[in-house]
């Protein structure tokens, strides 16, 4: 073996013959590759280092899909159950802080624009109505950012393509359903006609293409006293008063992934037939169809004649168009009226004809009643609040009043 001596002096005139460029030129290189490695080791313990939120919560799969261009059908993410850990609302609203907003991004929200003319438009209004009253109260920005997260959904291939379906899927399990109004009993409270009036008003706007930008492509959200399992997987990336708002990762929360396309038939909701009349199935007769085998007297249902207005000379039936306040609809009571010892006017929604219409009288569909006689000295004038923007509750339709639909000139008929 070589005596370490002479190692040592080779080693030394090696150096030695090195020029002085050269070796700045080598220290450079080398701790450039230093450098980088380190970058590389810490690189790799972050990713292996869980946040704050996830060291505190259970393991959860993110459904995120890698990459710029999300696939559709089958492959959409699977939707989780709105399940929340069980934690006071304080270590909630920490859990919740530990999770880093995102960018908002480019991708803004597309307009949506449904047909108002369809007969399916009154039940998604009351739909989506529903979802922005009973999420957001009265709060204008949160009902915005409610009802775009729902028309989110309706485009993205992994959810329901009606609004209503959106709205109260799960409703049907007493957990599991995506909107917590829908089976926690929220619909037991019974809204003012101005709240549901103001509610729907936001709805009008959002599907006749109204956007709201600050949420973008957003399909989740939760109050900030509350922490979903779900939330440590999306992308965090807006906040709104006390609700945070979530985007899927990856593909799937990008704009094009958002190209399903609205179902032609919006489901009617039991759920919300107490305030919704575009809810309410018309009430058909066992004569209906007569034979269910034969179909001899044909399959259009008849309305049920306890449900329906008779009419008698004096009785005007239209059709009105909801919206507004009304107004115009008094002043044309009183000119239809004028010089009429008797007269009633009778209106119902143009948009919801098969609902009830001058063909078919339902009673509980009235969207207007005008009524003077002046032998008795009745003046009456009335709007369905959830059609017509009126500044007084005692001037609306209600279970109350409604009697006066049938009034015919004197009061045995008014009870």
């Amino acid at each position: 073996m070589m005596d370490w001596r002479k190692r040592r002096k080779i080693t030394l005139a090696l150096w030695a013959s090195v020029s002085p460029r050269r070796l700045t030129i080598a220290v450079i290189l080398a701790s450039t590759l230093v450098l980088l490695a380190a970058l590389l080791l810490a690189s790799a313990l972050t990713q292996r280092q869980p946040n704050a939120a996830s060291r505190l919560m259970p393991d959860r799969r993110s459904h995120a899909l890698s990459g710029d261009h999300a696939a559709t059908g089958s492959n959409a993410p699977k939707i989780e159950p709105l399940l929340f850990a069980d934690v006071d609302p304080k270590t909630a609203r920490e859990l919740n802080a530990a999770i880093p907003f995102a960018a908002l991004g480019a991708d803004r929200s597309l307009p949506f624009r449904m047909d108002r003319d369809s007969a399916e438009f009154p039940r998604a209004l009351d739909c989506l109505a529903s979802a922005v009253l009973y999420e957001a109260g009265s709060d204008r920005a949160g009902q915005a950012a409610v009802a775009q997260v729902v028309l989110n959904r309706v485009r993205h291939p992994a959810y329901p393509h009606s609004v209503c379906a959106v709205v109260y899927q799960g409703s049907e399990r007493a957990t599991g359903c995506q909107f917590t109004f829908t089976c926690d009993g929220a619909l037991a409270r019974i809204p003012s006609p101005s709240a549901w009036q103001r509610a729907r008003a936001t709805a009008l706007a959002f599907l006749t293409g109204e956007t709201d930008p600050a949420v973008g492509m957003a399909t989740h959200y939760h109050t900030d006293w509350v922490h979903p399992y779900w939330s440590a997987t999306l992308d965090k990336i807006a906040r709104v008063d006390t609700h945070l708002f979530f985007r899927w990762r990856g593909g799937w929360g990008r704009r094009h992934a958002f190209t399903s396309a609205l179902d032609h038939i919006e489901p009617f909701e039991p759920k919300l037939a107490f305030l919704s009349p575009a809810h309410r199935r018309p009430v058909t007769s066992p004569l209906a169809t007569g034979d269910s085998t034969s179909g001899a007297l044909g399959s259009a249902p008849i309305t049920s004649v306890i449900d329906t207005i008779s009419t008698r000379e004096g009785d005007h039936f239209i059709l009105v168009d909801a919206g507004g306040d009304g107004a115009r609809l008094a002043m044309l009571g009183l000119g239809q009226c004028e010089g009429q010892a008797y007269c009633k006017v009778v209106g119902w929604d143009r948009t919801s004809q098969r609902l009830g219409s001058p063909q078919n009288p339902v009673i509980r569909t009235v969207a207007f009643l005008y009524v003077t006689d002046k032998r008795t000295g009745v003046e009456i004038v009335l709007w369905d609040c959830a059609r017509f923007n009126r500044p007084l509750d005692a001037q609306c339709l209600s279970d109350a009043n409604r009697r006066w639909i049938t009034f015919k000139g004197d009061f045995s008929h008014a009870s």
